[in-house]
C-alpha cells in the first residue's frame, strides 16, 4: 500500500506586514517532510474565485515541490481543461515532467462549479465540448 498527500497550500491574506507566501513555503516543506517519511505522492487541487486561501496555479506550485523533492509523485487533481489553453497547458505539464524526471501525474477534468465558469466567462454548458477538444489537442501535443 502507498500513501500520499491530497490538498494544496493555503495563502494568507492581510496587510503589508503579513507574509502571504508563508503558507506556500510551509506546504513545500510539508511535502519535503512527507517524502522523507516515505509518502509516495502529492496531489494538488485547482480552484478559482473561491476566496480565502485558494491556490489556483497548481502547476506552478508543483514545480516548486518538484525542485525540492526527488521521488515524490506530483499530481494534479484535477486541471480543469475548459479553463486553459491546451497547448500552453501541455507545454507546462511536459516541462514539469521533464524537470522532475518523469514524476508528473497529469489528472484532468471538465469542472463543475458554476461560479468558476462564470468567473472565466465560459458557459458551463460548453464544458463537455471544451474538455473533449482540449484533451484531443493535449494528447497530440
Amino acid at each position: 500500500m502507498k500513501f500520499g498527500l491530497f490538498g494544496s497550500a493555503q495563502a494568507q491574506r492581510g496587510g503589508p506586514d503579513l507574509d502571504s507566501g508563508a503558507g506556500f513555503r510551509d506546504y513545500i516543506d510539508y511535502n519535503v517532510e512527507a517524502e522523507g517519511l516515505g509518502y509516495a505522492s502529492s496531489f494538488v487541487v485547482e480552484h478559482h474565485f473561491t476566496g480565502f486561501g485558494q491556490v489556483s496555479a497548481s502547476l506552478n506550485l508543483l514545480t516548486w515541490v518538484a525542485a525540492r523533492t526527488s521521488r515524490l509523485r506530483l499530481g494534479t487533481a484535477v486541471l480543469v481543461l475548459p479553463w486553459h489553453n491546451p497547448v500552453l497547458l501541455a507545454e507546462t505539464a511536459a516541462t514539469i515532467d521533464l524537470l522532475s524526471g518523469g514524476r508528473l501525474e497529469f489528472g484532468v477534468g471538465k469542472g463543475y462549479r458554476a461560479n468558476e465558469f462564470d468567473g472565466f466567462c465560459i458557459p458551463i454548458a460548453e464544458a463537455d465540448a471544451r474538455f473533449e477538444e482540449s484533451l484531443s489537442v493535449i494528447l497530440k501535443a
